[in-house]
């Protein structure tokens, strides 16, 4: 399996905190992976949790926590460093986030998934 490159739209009218889904295929399965601004910056993670392998947003596109200025895991209330995607409170403590190389196109940008294939139904989600 190879990379796969995945256009994000509509970037630009993320606030800071929000984010973008986006699905990809892996091993036959569905996959969502997740662009999130912080300030000025773009980051882009797999929407997993590396403690148990399920979504950190439960399917509702939302993985910031304002409090404590950190992405969140819903299931287990696991608080990730936002830029390096390493956790920083919780039961996956010192392991990381998948993270995805970006690279900024007009207003959206170029995710690269590394062993992924594109998913039939790729449309972003808000």
């Amino acid at each position: 399996m190879s990379s796969v490159r995945i256009y994000v739209p509509d970037l630009d009218t993320l606030s800071h905190g929000e984010a973008r889904v986006f699905r990809f295929r892996r091993r036959a399965r569905a996959v969502e992976g997740f662009v999130l601004r912080v300030e000025a910056a773009l980051v882009a993670y797999a929407n997993v949790c590396p403690h148990w392998s399920v979504d950190l947003d439960m399917g509702v596109g939302r993985f910031w926590d304002p409090e404590s200025q950190r992405i969140f895991c819903m299931n287990h209330a696991a608080l990730f460093d936002p830029r390096t995607g390493v956790c920083v409170r919780g039961p996956c403590l010192g392991d990381s986030l998948e993270p995805f190389e970006l690279e900024a196109e007009g207003s959206g940008a170029w995710v690269t998934v590394p062993d992924a294939e594109p998913d039939p139904v790729s449309d972003p989600r808000p």
